[in-house]
């Protein structure tokens, strides 16, 4: 039995299948919940769809009886969304839940599964770390701050991730048979550790081969490959300090209001980091297809940080205004080509865009018109 089980994983680590033998259900005990529903939610190309549920008694306790049978996979049990856990299990495990619904993340306490176990024990390994580098990004995009203080704060920062490597590294040389090893490719760096992808695509191929996530990761594999034969001559396009893969740096700028809004406010939906600005054209033509991504896919889940190279305030609201960018999320310190947060981000040229998943990891840039509206109907409608 384990303390805790990964609250909220993202799509890096969230697809896995093989076949599995009879149905055994999903039993638990959710304390403060009585009366309430609890699903149980499968992934399909990183969404979570319901397809099961129960109604949680008064002593708290509920049991699904999945209606077909569950495929080794990561799956989800979900209250709402502040109370929702993923697992790892088939249908031939009984798993059994406990947790206090006031406390979900500390409480919860689960048995009978063995994949799920080695999940968790990896995520009880880095969550401190995790919790750590939040602080420490805090302090180094404080501006209140020394630059001795910001710069020892982010020397700590490469040392806790450095530490997360080495604990990933660690993780999967002990457990590439399973799929809880592909949350550990997470902290890696594909072309660093290229070596480690293969083992685990290797070790997985026979359980995991006709999987979304497997199918992900071989496919970064192959474009490695492709990019190692190519002998590195492929040109970086512009804006990518930060790409596919990485986790996205918080951002935390003024609206035009002088209220604060902050990036990462926004975890645990789909968003779109839209660096642009009122004096530029491009930026300006391609607003109304922004426009209509978000009236299309905001009521399921997405939003747009929109961070402005401007420098007149007035204008700025002008052009928002014009342009009817209705989302609230619109942020700017009026430096223009000093902006601090596309500093950060490394953009040179707008516009520019930066796709972020639910879990903060970057899932694509660079996208506009119709590539957009392509990997949002992948992302939502799949």
């Amino acid at each position: 039995m384990t303390k805790k089980l990964l609250y909220i994983i993202g799509a890096s680590a969230l697809f896995a299948a093989c076949s599995a033998g009879p149905q055994t259900g999903i039993s638990g005990n959710i304390k403060g919940a009585a009366g309430e529903m609890i699903y149980l939610e499968r992934f399909v190309n990183n969404r979570a769809v319901a397809t099961d549920s129960a109604l949680i008694a008064e002593d708290g306790s509920f049991s699904i009886v999945p209606q077909q049978g569950m495929d080794l996979n990561f799956y989800q049990l979900k209250i709402d969304d502040e109370r929702r856990l993923v697992f790892l299990s088939d249908s031939t495990e009984a798993l059994h839940v406990t947790a206090d619904s006031e406390d979900i993340r500390t409480t919860l306490q689960f048995s009978g599964s063995r994949h799920s176990q080695l999940l968790d024990e990896f995520q009880d390994a880095i969550r401190p770390l995790e919790m750590q580098l939040i602080d420490l990004r805090k302090i180094s995009q404080d501006a209140g701050k020394s630059q001795e203080e910001r710069s020892q704060a982010f020397q700590q920062q490469v040392d806790l991730q450095n530490e997360k490597r080495s604990i990933a590294l660690k993780f999967i040389e002990d457990n590439s048979t399973s799929p809880a090893s592909l949350a550990a490719l997470n902290e890696l760096n594909l072309k660093q550790d290229l070596d480690k992808y293969k083992k685990v695509a290797d070790d997985l191929k026979t359980s995991f081969g006709h999987s979304y996530y497997y199918k992900m990761v071989t496919s970064q594999i192959d474009n490695a490959g492709k990019q190692q034969a190519a002998g590195g001559q492929q040109q970086a396009p512009k804006n990518s300090k930060y790409t596919t893969g990485m986790d996205a740096p918080d951002i935390a700028m003024s609206d035009p209001d002088g209220n604060v809004m902050k990036l990462s406010d926004l975890r645990g939906k789909v968003v779109m980091i839209d660096f642009w600005a009122s004096w530029c054209g491009p930026c300006r033509r391609e607003n109304p297809n922004v426009v209509k991504a978000y009236e299309k896919y905001n009521p399921k889940g997405f939003e747009i940080f929109s961070v402005s190279l401007d420098k007149d305030v007035e204008r700025w609201k002008a052009a928002i205004a014009q342009d009817g960018l209705l989302w609230p999320n619109h942020v700017s310190d009026l430096q223009g080509w000093k902006n601090a947060a596309s500093q950060a981000y490394g953009v040179s040229s707008i516009p520019h865009t930066i796709l972020v998943g639910r879990d903060g990891k970057i899932v694509a840039t660079h996208l506009r018109g119709a590539q957009l509206e392509a990997k949002l109907a992948e992302l939502f409608e799949s």
